[in-house]
């Protein structure tokens, strides 16, 4: 379905009549359930840092420089970021929530729902920075056999740069690797379902039921969502801005019909880093928060309405950071909506997202198009719009060594980056000279 159609549709109904997925076809049904990941304890961040933005899916450096600058630049961004995360997490105890329980949580909860319908599921983890990673996951379900996949990405709005990226490194696999899965099915986004608008809502209104009456009524509801370079949306027909504000209109008639709460409501972006002239979606969250203070709002509910589990951004952005803003703004009333975890209604959902992708198993697959077997007009249709040359050369692949033109293209790149690494590092081993050039040349700084 295309993204505007989607939008113009509203909730999709949280039911749906399952009769299996053949009369004999009883083999367990793997539900990859995918992520950003976090650092495990504050030793890992360096590291993780760094496979963050070494992704070619985060736009941290123009197109014609990102092929040779964008390892070093990623080793830079990590060494400088990491001391502040890892102080970010001492305040929270030394370790990611996500990485020791939510998530695994999460997966409990949803593979309890579909056992309980019936359904002989397994679930599996592939973290996109962190791991279990996507490879660690696969073998997993090698092990067990699993020859049918749906692949459900735990962000409630589809990115380029979240499910995005990682299905682009999922997908390299299963398509190299003919025989796994058999069969696969992807989930993009669940925005719009109706367990996830209730259970929003229903969080929302508990936490404004916990502030004073006198302030409540008076409250003012900020969504926060994650935000992204304006690029996306603009140049790439990123449906995700258009997803969030969809999923804030939704809640706001879900509070107001089922909860009776009508509190003026606003939407803002957290989460920005990288060069300043690269412009992001706004308003940023702290901006707006200054702003409602000096508009005298005094009561403040934050809502995270792109997260799902508690981590380090909600836990330190969100509690502490957006907590001083707020404070000193003015705002004497602050309350930050818990994520929803493994709420009940929330969980069901996601168990009958899942139920609903069963029957497009039955259905041919694109790998079946690469055996050379019969299939229908719709799929090659769609492998045709999905994939194109331009699109595929964006996912890492195996290339051939030799005299042909793209091999000599791709030495002749190797060979310039050990050039310019093996002269910046005599003159300069920290690499700050090419942090000073870049930062006269793009308008940065580079970090925050």
């Amino acid at each position: 379905m295309q993204a505007q159609s989607l939008l113009e549709t509203g909730p999709l109904q949280d039911s749906v009549e399952f009769d299996g997925l053949g009369s004999a076809d009883f083999s367990p049904v793997g539900v990859l359930l995918l992520s950003v990941g976090s650092p495990g304890t504050p030793d890992d961040v360096e590291e993780y840092l760094y496979n963050v933005f070494r992704d070619p899916e985060i736009l941290t450096l123009p197109p014609a420089l990102a092929w040779l600058l964008k390892t070093p630049l990623a080793w830079y961004i990590s060494k400088t970021e990491a001391p502040k995360l890892r102080e970010a997490m001492l305040k929270t105890g030394g370790s990611s929530p996500q990485a020791l329980n939510t998530i695994n949580e999460q997966a409990d909860a949803v593979e309890a729902a579909l056992q309980q319908r019936g359904i002989d599921a397994k679930l599996f983890l592939a973290m996109r920075y962190w791991h279990p990673f996507a490879d660690e996951a696969v073998e997993s379900m090698k092990a067990l056999n699993i020859t049918k996949l749906v692949i459900l990405p735990l962000y409630p709005q589809f990115s380029i740069c979240t499910s995005g990226s990682a299905l682009r490194v999922l997908e390299r696999m299963l398509y190299t690797d003919p025989g796994f899965p058999m069969k696969s099915t992807v989930v993009p986004s669940w925005y719009n379902r109706p367990g996830y608008i209730k259970a929003s809502a229903r969080a929302i209104a508990h936490t404004i039921s916990q502030i004073p009456e006198a302030e409540a009524a008076g409250a003012h509801l900020l969504f926060s969502a994650q935000g992204l370079p304006k690029k996306y949306m603009e140049k790439m027909g990123d449906p995700y801005q258009e997803q969030v504000e969809r999923s804030v209109a939704l809640i706001s008639e879900e509070l107001a019909e089922q909860f009776g709460c009508t509190q003026p409501h606003s939407l803002a972006y957290q989460g920005q880093f990288g060069p300043s002239r690269v412009p992001w979606t706004e308003p940023f969250t702290e901006a707006e928060i200054a702003r409602l203070g000096g508009a005298g709002v005094r009561a403040l509910v934050l809502v995270p309405v792109s997260f799902v589990f508690e981590h380090m951004g909600t836990l330190n952005e969100l509690d502490e950071e957006c907590a001083a803003v707020a404070k000193a703004a003015g705002i004497t009333t602050f309350a930050r909506v818990p994520t929803l975890g493994t709420d009940p209604a929330f969980v069901d959902s996601l168990a009958t997202v899942v139920m609903e992708a069963l029957p497009d198993l039955n259905r041919p697959s694109m790998q079946q198009i690469n055996e050379g077997n019969p299939v229908a007009l719709n799929i090659v249709n769609e492998y045709v719009t999905l994939y194109t040359k331009d699109q595929l050369q964006l996912v890492p692949q195996e290339q051939p060594w030799g005299f042909t033109e793209q091999a000599e293209v791709i030495n002749g790149r190797l060979a310039m980056l050990a050039i310019t690494l093996s002269v910046t590092l005599t003159f300069d081993p920290t690499l700050k000279f090419l942090v000073q050039w870049y930062e006269r040349t793009f308008g940065l700084p580079l970090t925050p």
